[in-house]
């Protein structure tokens, strides 16, 4: 009797052991074939993807370099986004946030709408990979949110607020005005973001002044408010820079 409860209790603990094993040799395999743990974040992906952009275009954000970049394989790209068309699409709201958020500091200077035209122009050159990729969709198929977007108009709109303030024109006249100046800016960018140096910020400031002197001025002999001693003034100070608001 003893003997039959001794091995009960023996086939018990080996039957236990036995079932043990089996689980720690399931988990073991489950383990081994599940992907391994990404090293690297989504943000980072990212990040190296836009440093690869800004040093040489956006030609350059291809896996292979992406993954030297980080020190590792491809496969971290390949565990966030589907393919390269999205992970360029990322890089691409990146450069759009930071450049909107630099050119948004033009509402802290007088007159902001002159800045404006100075930011843009001045990030073409101190950024021109960004430049192409943003503002001239170099390498991109059309971004789910362009430059022209909801960020962007919160800083036209107190632009002509300040015009109509300024000058005394009609809101109309005044979104003209804006929107004159900034495709001038545009095109002067267009040439600085392959040759920085083909205009230097004097001559920026002067070009956009006498851009800002003729569009008022053709405005005041239109309603009939034309003003020659406004116009001198005007014509005085084409080249003057913002000053920031205190």
């Amino acid at each position: 009797m003893v003997f039959r409860k001794t091995e009960y209790i023996l086939t018990k603990i080996f039957q236990n052991i036995i079932i043990k094993q089996t689980l720690q040799n399931m988990r073991y395999e489950r383990e081994q074939n599940m992907p391994p743990k990404p090293k690297f974040t989504k943000e980072e992906v990212i990040d190296a993807a836009y440093e690869l952009m800004e040093e040489k275009g956006i030609a350059a954000v291809v896996a292979r370099d992406i993954g030297k970049k980080l020190n590792t394989t491809t496969t971290p790209i390949f565990t966030y986004f589907s393919g390269m068309d999205e992970l360029k699409e990322a890089v691409y709201q990146k450069a759009l946030a930071e450049s909107t958020e630099y050119i948004k500091e033009c509402l802290n200077y007088s007159p902001a709408f002159k800045e404006f035209g100075l930011r843009w122009i001045r990030f073409s050159k101190e950024h021109p990979n960004i430049y192409r990729l943003v503002y001239m969709l170099e390498g991109v198929s059309r971004p789910t949110v362009g430059f022209v977007n909801q960020d962007f108009l919160e800083v036209l709109s107190p632009m002509v607020d300040e015009v109509m303030g300024n000058f005394g024109l009609a809101r109309e006249n005044a979104e003209t005005l804006v929107k004159e100046m900034s495709l001038h800016a545009q095109g002067i960018a267009s040439f600085c973001v392959r040759n920085a140096e083909v205009f230097q910020e004097q001559e920026i400031s002067e070009s956009l002044g006498r851009v800002c002197l003729s569009l008022v001025m053709g405005f005041k002999i239109q309603d009939g408010s034309y003003n020659e001693e406004m116009a001198r003034f005007m014509l005085a100070h084409t080249g003057d820079m913002p000053k920031r608001r205190k």
